[in-house]
C-alpha cells in the first residue's frame, strides 16, 4: 500500500507513475503514426512485394506459387477451384497452401504440383471428372491424385498429368477419343488413366490437344474448326495425329495454336481474325507458318499471343482489349516489343501475367471476376506489379 505525504509521492511510487505516464504517450504517438512510430493497422491490410516462380490464371481465376513454395489464389472461385476450402470470391490474393512449385487452372479444376511431385486437385467434381476416382464433392479442398509428376495441365473439359516416366495420364470428358481404344467417345474418366507415352510437353486449346514428345514430335487431336491443329485442313481429329518434328514447344490459345521449333523458331497457325498469329496480316492458317525467330516462351490468349524471346524481351501481337498486351495502344497484326527482363508469362481471355527474371509478378487487363488480385474489379490498361497482404 503506496504511503502519502501531502502531495508528494514517495521515490518508488513517483518512479511507477513516471512508467504509467510513458506507456500512455507511447501508445498515443503510435496511434498518430508519428514519423519512427510503429503504426497501428488500420482498416486497409499491408501489402507486401512477393517472388514468384509459377503463375496460372483463367478468365475468373489465377494461382501463384511463391518462391518459397506457397501458394496464393484469387478470383470469382466459382468452380471451387481455388482450393482454399471455401467458395467465397476472394478480391485480393489469399495464401492457400505451401510446398508447391507449379500450378494450373481451368474454369472446372486446379491441378498443384508439390515439391513431393504429388498432384492435388480441386473443384466441383459434379460429373466425378476431377480423377479422385469418386463423384464425391471436394468441398473446396484439395484431394490428393498422383505421385511422381513432373508436369500439370488443366483444361475446361480434363485435368492431364505427364509423370517423371513422360507417361501422360488424364481424367475428365473423352470428348474427341484423346483417351484411345478401350474407352467410349463421349465417357467421363473418373480416375487418371495413362493415355500416351514418351510425352514432354502439352497445352490445349477450345476443345483441342497438343503434345510434344521426348523425340520432339508435335502431336495434335480434338476440334480443327479454325484449322489451328495446323494439319492443312480443318478436319476434327478423333485420336492423336502426327503434324511435324523438330518441335519443343507448343501453346494452344482458345482459337489459334503456337509452336517453337528446335531452332527457336516461332510458328502459328488457326484462327487470325484480330492478328493474333502475328504474320502481317489478318488471314487464318490451316498450317503452321513461320512468323520470327529467336522464340523462347508463349502464352495465349483467346485473340492475342505472347512470346519472350531469347533476350529477354515480351513480344505482342492481336487484340489489345483492355489492355491485354501489357500496354495501352492499338491492336497489332506484327509482333511488337512491351517489355523486357521477363522469365515468365500467362496469358487468358482479356488479361495477362508476366514474371520478371527478379521474380516479381505483373498483371494486366480485364479484372470483372477479380483474377488480378488487385482487391477491386477495376480494369489494368498496363502491367501492375502484383503485391500480397501481409500475412
Amino acid at each position: 500500500m503506496h504511503q502519502y505525504y501531502g502531495n508528494q509521492v514517495k521515490p518508488r511510487a513517483k518512479g511507477l507513475l513516471f512508467l504509467a505516464l510513458s506507456i500512455i504517450l507511447l501508445a498515443t504517438s503510435c496511434k498518430k503514426g508519428g514519423s519512427g512510430d510503429v503504426a497501428v493497422p488500420d482498416d486497409k491490410p499491408s501489402t507486401t512485394d512477393a517472388h514468384f516462380i509459377a503463375v496460372a490464371t483463367t478468365e475468373n481465376n489465377t494461382l501463384a506459387v511463391d518462391d518459397k513454395g506457397g501458394l496464393w489464389g484469387a478470383g470469382e472461385n466459382v468452380g471451387l477451384v481455388l482450393g482454399n476450402g471455401s467458395n467465397a470470391v476472394q478480391k485480393s490474393f489469399v495464401h492457400i497452401t505451401d510446398q508447391v512449385k507449379d500450378v494450373s487452372i481451368s474454369e472446372s479444376r486446379s491441378l498443384i504440383l508439390k515439391t513431393d511431385n504429388s498432384v492435388w486437385t480441386s473443384g466441383k467434381n459434379s460429373y466425378g471428372d476431377l480423377g479422385t476416382g469418386t463423384d464425391q464433392p471436394t468441398n473446396g479442398n484439395l484431394v490428393k491424385v498422383m505421385d511422381a509428376a513432373e508436369q500439370v495441365h488443366a483444361d475446361q473439359s480434363n485435368g492431364y498429368i505427364i509423370k517423371s516416366d513422360h507417361t501422360l495420364w488424364a481424367a475428365g470428358f473423352n470428348y474427341y477419343n484423346q483417351f484411345g481404344s478401350g474407352y467410349t467417345k463421349g465417357d467421363v474418366i473418373g480416375k487418371y488413366a495413362k493415355i500416351a507415352d514418351n510425352v514432354a510437353a502439352i497445352s490445349t486449346g477450345r476443345s483441342c490437344i497438343m503434345i510434344v514428345k521426348t523425340d520432339h514430335s508435335l502431336w495434335a487431336c480434338g476440334q480443327n474448326v479454325w484449322g489451328q491443329l495446323g494439319l492443312g485442313n480443318k478436319n476434327d481429329q478423333y485420336g492423336f495425329v502426327k503434324v511435324m518434328d523438330d518441335v519443343k514447344a507448343v501453346k494452344c490459345g482458345e482459337f489459334h495454336s503456337l509452336i517453337i521449333k528446335t531452332d527457336n523458331s516461332l510458328w502459328a497457325a488457326g484462327d487470325n481474325e484480330f492478328g493474333a498469329l502475328g504474320t502481317g496480316n489478318k488471314t487464318s492458317q490451316t498450317s503452321f507458318v513461320k512468323v520470327m525467330d529467336n522464340a523462347a516462351a508463349l502464352a495465349a490468349g483467346e485473340y492475342f499471343s505472347l512470346v519472350i524471346k531469347t533476350d529477354g524481351t515480351l513480344w505482342a501481337s492481336g487484340l489489345n482489349s483492355y489492355g491485354s498486351f501489357g500496354i495501352k495502344g492499338a491492336d497489332q497484326t506484327t509482333f511488337i516489343q512491351v517489355a523486357d527482363n521477363v522469365s515468365k508469362i500467362e496469358a487468358n481471355i482479356y488479361h495477362s501475367f508476366m514474371i520478371k527474371t527478379e521474380k516479381t509478378l505483373w498483371a494486366t487487363g480485364q479484372n470483372t471476376y477479380y483474377p488480378l488480385g488487385t482487391g477491386d474489379r477495376n480494369d489494368l490498361p498496363a502491367f501492375t506489379k502484383v503485391k500480397l497482404n501481409a500475412q
